[in-house]
Order: structure tokens, then sequence, then C-alpha cells
């Protein structure tokens, strides 16, 4: 049974190198969008910006001592005046060692970060999900997310990247 905690600074070079693997995971399935895999600490300061923060915090499971899991999470207020003025959080990375996925382990921080938005007020919780990702549109099914819009993207002819 994995411990679940909040990320402490020391918790990043295990949370960069499970950032990593997200991002091979979708460099895998859209290579003209992510970018290759490197070192996983070039995104050190992307990972610590919400450790800790006013308004953003990480969550990791642990097993054993060892980083397994993590997930971040902000409070965000949007700004757009069509719609209905509200905080919410916004999930904006979770990720799992292989070798623990379909264990719950990403089930269990899911309603961490849940409880974190629900405990600053917030009533809602959202995230970005790529299509290809049916893993993760499976486990966001399973705990009651729904789909509520698509953003769509087109590469355009003739334009490099």
């Amino acid at each position: 049974m994995p411990l679940y905690r909040e990320a402490m600074r020391e918790d990043l070079p295990p949370i960069c190198r499970l950032g990593e693997d997200v991002n091979a995971l979708h460099h895998a399935a859209w290579p003209h969008i992510f970018a290759e895999a490197g070192d996983p600490m070039r995104h050190a300061a992307l990972w610590e910006q919400s450790i800790g923060a006013e308004r953003s915090t990480t969550f990791v499971a642990e097993h054993e001592g060892q980083v397994i899991g993590f997930v971040t999470v902000f409070i965000v207020q949007d700004p757009n005046p069509l719609l209905q003025p509200t905080q919410y959080g916004r999930v904006g990375s979770i990720g799992v060692a292989p070798q623990y996925k379909g264990q719950g382990v990403g089930a269990g921080l899911m309603q961490l970060a849940e409880q974190w938005v629900r405990q600053r007020g917030a009533l809602d919780i959202r995230l970005h999900v790529w299509a290809f990702n049916e893993r993760a549109l499976r486990l966001y099914a399973e705990l009651g997310y729904e789909v509520r819009s698509h953003v769509l993207g087109k590469q355009l002819p003739g334009v490099d990247a």
C-alpha cells in the first residue's frame, strides 16, 4: 500500500524522472507535438513551480521509500467573461511508475488532488487529456470525469515546426 503525501523539494528528481516517462509516452504517440526524451532534470523548473506554492501543490505516492507516482494540481480563476465566475482546480500532470500502473496509485493521487481543491473552496476540478491516452481516459471515466469540450488541432502543410 503506497504512502501518499505532499511533495517536498527533495522529491524533485523522482518527479522529473516520472514526468519524463509521461513525456515519452506522449512523444511516442505525437512526436510532432511532444519533445524527445532527454535529461529528466531539464524540466525541473516546470515541476518545481507546483511544489508547496500558494495556489498549487504536488502530491506523491511512495512505496518502500521510493516515489512511484505524482500529481500536480492548481487553483484557477478563469478570466473569461462569457463563463460563470468560478474558482476551480486544474490537474496539471499525473505520472505513475510503469510497474505500479493499474494498482490504484493514480486513483489515490487524484483523490488527494480533489480533496485539496475542495479544501480551498473550489467545487469543480478539470484536466486536459490527449485523445490517444486511452489508459488515462479510462481512469478519469472511472473516477467520474466527463467530457466537457473538445480541443481540436490541425498541423498545417508547409509549416516547419
